[in-house]
């Protein structure tokens, strides 16, 4: 019995979705006509990398860089669908605080980064590939991994709990901080490389 991931069906339903949410939006604020267009074609640029990630393939390498792509494109979707649900509850006047979609959107984005750290020391080049040390490697895979969750987590809270003048700048420097010290980790890595 051949099962396909759940990511085969929820890409394309929140690529649905999106456009859905994006033309009723688009309806009831017309005056933001040049942003709806844009996010429209940001919906079918998706669609159309879905499409082409959605094909089999039988390449082993081919198939899990076509899950990854639609992984993506599922966290890209959620993005969209989200704060567009509450931009039209706000346009609607169910929602009544304008910056919970903007507040929603970078918690996402946090989340996203965690769960990308959490899959980096399980999806990069395979050990036995690399002409280094192994070891040495996977420490810093580990490291790059734990890294990127933990500024995501703080990122995500960073706008959960602070004021929005104060989270912007505060999740920039997290995330600042966390790309400074993985590169950082692979200057230390290439320069012991390069001594060996």
């Amino acid at each position: 019995m051949n099962t396909r991931p759940i990511s085969n069906f929820l890409a394309p339903a929140l690529l649905v979705l999106s456009t859905l949410l994006v033309a009723t939006n688009w309806v009831l604020q017309p005056a933001r006509a040049g942003a709806w267009a844009a996010t429209l074609g940001f919906v079918g640029c998706m669609a159309v990398v879905f499409f082409f990630a959605h094909r089999r393939s039988g390449n082993e390498a081919q198939r899990r860089a076509g899950d990854a792509i639609r992984h993506a494109i599922v966290f890209a979707g959620l993005m969209l669908a989200i704060p567009l649900s509450m931009r039209l509850g706000t346009a609607l006047g169910v929602i009544h605080d304008a910056d919970l979609s903007r507040r929603t959107t970078m918690v996402l984005m946090g989340a996203f980064i965690a769960f990308t750290g959490n899959a980096m020391p399980k999806t990069l080049t395979p050990l036995s590939a690399l002409q280094c040390d192994p070891a040495r490697v996977q420490a810093f895979q580990r490291f790059s991994g734990w890294t990127w969750v933990l500024t995501g987590v703080g990122y995500a809270i960073a706008w959960l709990v602070l004021p929005l003048d104060v989270a912007k700048p505060v999740s920039l420097v997290l995330l600042m901080g966390g790309m400074l010290v993985v590169a950082v980790q692979l200057l230390r890595l290439r320069r012991t490389r390069a001594a060996h």
